[in-house]
């Protein structure tokens, strides 16, 4: 999962993500809105590992994830969103 993606998902959509490389690794899930406890959630789990499981109601102020949005269109507008090798230790951004 890249910033694109998660930004697209829960802060442009209001939809929910989930991420995990591969299936030995932890999955993380971040929900828009639990229905259960009303608020934006995250939840990790490491099945294959250690069998533990968090989850995180979030707490947040009101407008939070709208400053959130305006933040990441901040940082898309001005954050390269391609790096290229040009030469072996140097790099070009591009936008």
């Amino acid at each position: 999962m890249d910033l694109i993606h998660l930004s697209d998902g829960v802060l442009a959509a209001g939809r929910d993500v989930r991420w995990t490389d591969d299936e030995r690794s932890p999955e993380i899930r971040f929900q828009a809105l639990n229905a259960e406890h009303e608020t934006p959630a995250v939840q990790i789990e490491d099945v294959a590992r250690s069998s533990v499981s968090v989850f995180l109601p979030l707490c947040l102020d009101e407008g939070w994830i709208d400053e959130q949005r305006k933040l990441l269109q901040q940082v898309r507008r001005e954050w390269p969103s391609e790096v290229v090798s040009t030469s072996p230790g140097a790099y070009e951004w591009r936008c």
